[in-house]
């Protein structure tokens, strides 16, 4: 490319020219304008010389066209030329059109300075330039006009800024937040460039924006946050350009836990038995084989029928532009001196428009991004010279080689590139300073308040449609019952048949964060966070049974809870019980009831136990025959079964049963006969139990039966009452708010009020003049200027008086204070009494049940 920097003159008659090559050209764009529209003859002449020869139907059809007649140029039509030229209009007329929107913008928004001016001319001479050297290739977009049409360069729209969130400290969040913040407006025409390019800041207050103007928001941020951020103007598929994600998979679907995979055991025996001698017949197995692998070609034959027929039915059909079809996006490049050089590795496309990023080197990226045409900053402007046949894997993202990027304005490029002739000119910075720098933007800083900035999605949601997905986002506080996110899937393209509902909530006052339903198998997983007084995490139960005698499963922290209970599974037959971490080593319980009911006082039914087992971990300080491993509390059997761990090198263990005495036989003491236990152990040479040592050990099991009852009957109560709560929590979900929520804590904002008028009033009274103790007492003197003798004694009198009478009354306020004091002391050293011998009693009782299971 020649120096288009150079000085020019531009005329009309180039204009003319270049619009006759416009038409002329062997273009494949598709356009709305025939050919021949525009009578407009070429200056030069010589384009035409070696026109190759037409066949007879091109004939007749010209002479068609010619038929029906010259028309008519309007504006619409040549604005539509000048938008596909991409001219810059180098006409600024001295009164500048006033309209509701720019009246209250600044005067950068509604003029142009002398230095953009000059820019203009520059971008204008370098766009005439590039069309005559390629004339095939669509002219790079340099200037547009902005909200108030005003014509302005690309690069200056670009605005360096700096919000006060978090989540806006990284590119992942900039993507994120711009792609929830905006809604995309497809473009009208798809192979033309946009007719306007408004700044950031009025892109925001709409909420509304073409690809340009998400990738200048986008950049914007970035910059401001040091990224080496570039806006990419060039060709998409059309999903991309229409932001159609509907064959896309749902990437906001919960990741599914990975299960380690069970390790086998190693064999690792030397010698091993022979196998048995196999007496089947080989033809009978070889007829089944075969049977069995045809029976797996023809589901595999179906498989790949059925996913034949899928990929079929997912395919999108033919785009008659592609390749056409005219993009923005924002590239993020390595900086190797920026403040980013660590975190960005490689080249990386941010889609603005759905929050998602690419690498140009994947295939992915190369059937949705197809070509590059040009790409900006806020400092200057580059043009690809690299063939994109192959999409964008094979581009070079050297903008600073001048062989593979032309650039509109030299100086940058010149400083930054490693020219060592450059380095060891003298004159090299004063020849520098002659070059145009880009001008500073006009575009007002970006502010987001926080209630917009909480508020998110335009009207406080937003739906995104994925393959068989649907996703709803909320802003929070948005919903009634906190919800901010709800992901539908469906069976059918249609989205007519949900399969299954994941559903995300924030500032719940029951801490629940996650529901996720399957609409198939109709259940329910209710997560929850940590916070509640029951300490629930997860919640299980059925959509078609929800009631509090219904089956249902509830996982607990157990690290909050003072059991060690970890989950319990509840069903009208049964009640299982998990425990983490508990000092008696019990890990595990499982209820068993009758499936006879009985009805108690209160009309409510009542379930009837009729067996209680118990699991124990091994403890090491106890033999192994001594330490019980399982416990069954046969109550219908009326039994206590005994199950003792293993000890090493045996293939048994030991047991003991006992048989319960009937309630009238245990009184005030318990009667025990030897024939009510049976027992066995695997050591032949073990002492016989006696009879003193069983008898205590059956009173111990007694008495942790009764215990253990209770403890069943107190987690029923415990299920049915989170249940019954659960119900109202999801009838009238309350909301809680943050102590630091400056938009919505009313009594944050309230106590602050007040303590800034407590202190404002505390100023005012420390500013109170002298007081005069004696002014009241020389008022009832009538303030005489001279007190004779008699009159300053009685004054005298007055005061002692009034002090003595003062201190009488503050002795009797004190010893009313005190005497109140009292009795609340005594009040309280009562209730201390009750509570301290409750606790002691608690406190034995814990006491003697661990010292019974230590000494099983």
């Amino acid at each position: 490319m020649y120096d288009y920097r150079s000085q020019v003159t531009f005329d009309d008659d180039a204009t003319k020219r270049e619009i006759s090559r416009t038409n002329a050209s062997a273009d494949r764009r598709p356009t709305s304008i025939s050919p021949g529209a525009l009578a407009i003859d070429d200056v030069d002449g010589d384009e035409y010389d070696d026109r190759e020869e037409k066949s007879e139907e091109e004939e007749a059809e010209e002479e068609d066209e010619e038929s029906v007649g010259p028309i008519e140029i309007t504006g619409a039509i040549l604005g539509q030329i000048e938008r596909e030229l991409c001219v810059v209009r180098l006409a600024w007329p001295d009164i500048t059109r006033e309209d509701r929107r720019g009246k209250n913008l600044p005067a950068s928004y509604r003029s142009t300075s002398d230095k953009e001016k000059l820019l203009l001319w520059y971008a204008e001479n370098f766009r005439r330039q590039y069309r005559a050297l390629y004339p095939d290739r669509k002219p790079p977009l340099l200037a547009r006009d902005n909200e108030c049409g005003t014509q302005k360069f690309v690069s200056t729209t670009i605005r360096r800024s700096t919000l006060p969130y978090p989540e806006l400290y990284n590119w992942q969040g900039c993507l994120k937040f711009v792609s929830d913040y905006l809604t995309y407006e497809t473009p009208r025409d798809p192979i033309l460039m946009p007719d306007r390019l408004c700044s950031p800041t009025r892109v925001l207050q709409r909420q509304k924006g073409n690809s340009f103007e998400f990738a200048t928001v986008l950049c914007s941020l970035l910059l401001g946050q040091g990224y080496n951020a570039y806006v990419v103007s060039g060709y998409a598929s059309r999903e991309q350009v229409q932001c159609d994600r509907t064959r896309q998979a749902c990437p906001h679907l919960p990741k599914q836990e990975e299960r380690e995979p069970v390790k086998q055991p190693s064999d690792t025996y030397i010698y091993r038995m022979k196998p048995p001698p196999d007496m089947r017949s080989k033809f009978v197995l070889e007829m089944e084989a075969r049977e069995r692998r045809k029976q797996e070609d023809d589901l595999r034959r179906q498989e790949e029928e059925r996913d034949r027929m899928i990929l079929e039915l997912e395919r999108s059909p033919q785009d008659d532009y592609w390749g056409h079809r005219v993009h923005a996006w924002v590239i993020l490049l390595p900086d190797e001196h920026g403040v980013r050089r660590d975190e960005i590795a490689e080249p990386i496309f941010l889609e603005c428009t759905s929050g998602e990023y690419y690498f140009p080197a994947d295939v992915q990226t190369n059937n949705l991004y197809l070509g590059v045409e040009s790409a900006w900053n806020d400092q200057n402007y580059w043009v690809n010279m690299q063939i994109c046949g192959d999409g964008c894997s094979f581009i070079d993202w050297d903008l600073f080689n001048i062989s593979l990027w032309e650039h509109l304005l030299p100086g940058e490029s010149a400083l930054l590139r490693e020219d060592e002739e450059e380095k060891t000119d003298k004159d090299f910075s004063v020849e520098t300073d002659k070059h145009l720098d880009m001008p500073s933007s006009w575009v007002e800083q970006i502010e987001i308040s926080s209630i917009a900035y909480e508020r998110r999605y335009p009207g406080g949601s937003k739906i995104v449609l994925y393959k068989k997905a649907k996703v709803e986002l909320y802003a929070p506080y948005v919903q009634r019952d906190g919800l901010i996110k709800k992901i539908t899937l469906y069976e059918d393209y249609e989205y007519m048949s949900p399969i299954a509902v994941y559903e995300t909530f924030a500032n719940r006052a029951d801490y629940l964060v996650k529901t996720l339903r399957n609409l198939d198998q109709e259940t329910v997983v209710d997560c929850y966070d940590r916070g509640r007084p029951d300490a629930c995490k997860e919640h299980r139960y059925f959509l078609s049974n929800a009631s509090t005698n219904s089956e249902t499963s509830l996982d607990y922290y157990d690290i909050v809870r003072l059991d060690g209970l970890a989950r319990i599974e509840m069903h009208h037959l049964y009640l299982v019980q998990h425990f983490v971490n508990r000092e008696d080593l019990l890990y595990y319980r499982y209820v068993q009831y009758s499936s006879e009911r009985t009805t108690s006082v209160i009309e409510e039914y009542q379930r009837v136990l009729w067996k209680i087992t118990e699991k124990y971990h091994r403890n090491e300080s106890v033999p192994a025959s001594k330490d019980i491993a399982i416990r069954e509390f046969a109550i219908g059997d009326n039994e206590i079964r005994l199950k003792y761990h293993y000890e090493r090198g045996k293939g048994t263990r030991a047991t003991r049963t006992f048989i319960k005495p009937l309630p009238s036989d245990r009184g005030d003491r318990l009667i025990f006969n030897p024939d009510m236990t049976t027992g066995y152990n695997p050591d032949p040479m073990a002492p016989s139990e006696k009879s003193l040592t069983l008898y205590y050990e059956l009173h111990r099991q007694l008495r942790d039966e009764e215990m253990c009852r209770t403890l069943i009957a107190t987690a029923e109560d415990e299920v049915k009452t989170f249940l019954r709560g659960r119900s109202f929590e999801y009838s009238l979900p309350t909301l809680k708010v943050s102590l630091f929520d400056r938009n919505r804590n009313e009594d944050a904002k309230a106590g602050m009020f007040a303590r800034d008028e407590a202190l404002r009033a505390q100023s005012k009274r420390e500013v109170v003049k002298e007081m005069d103790y004696l002014g009241p007492y020389l008022a009832r003197l009538g303030n005489p200027e001279y007190l004779s003798k008699a009159e300053a004694l009685q004054l005298q009198e007055h005061c002692l008086t009034d002090f003595k009478q003062k201190l009488v009354d503050r002795a009797n306020s004190i010893l009313e204070a005190f005497e109140k004091s009292s009795q609340e002391l005594k009040q309280k050293q009562h209730l201390h009494t009750q509570h301290f011998l409750l606790s002691n009693r608690s406190v034995n009782l814990l006491g003697r049940m661990k010292k019974s299971s230590r000494t099983r």
